[in-house]
């Protein structure tokens, strides 16, 4: 029973891996080119294919207004943000919630 459970949680890791990468390859070929400040950064213990899931606060200046958002991204495990850097983005402005980190 136990590696039925093994092989299912597999595959929703897979699942989740394969849509975030989805939404970030439509994020760098749709993407508003932008910057963003890390505020904060929290940092999950999962790591997926080589990947970190991250929630970041950061603080986005779009068309001369400022945007405080909290998002979910990927980024290569040895290419985490630091707190206070200003990191180029890609993001769509009708979903600010939706972010990629070009780092």
């Amino acid at each position: 029973m136990m590696g039925w459970w093994k092989i299912a949680t597999r595959r929703r890791n897979r699942k989740q891996v394969y849509d975030q990468l989805q939404q970030q390859r439509m994020l760098l070929q749709q993407g508003l080119k932008a910057h963003a400040r890390i505020i904060e950064i929290e940092e999950s213990n999962e790591l997926l294919k080589g990947y970190v899931v991250l929630k970041v606060w950061v603080m986005i200046r779009i068309q001369e207004r400022l945007l405080y958002q909290l998002s979910r991204t990927m980024v290569t495990d040895g290419k985490i943000p630091v707190v206070g850097e200003v990191v180029p983005i890609r993001i769509l402005p009708e979903e600010p919630d939706d972010i990629l980190i070009m780092v």
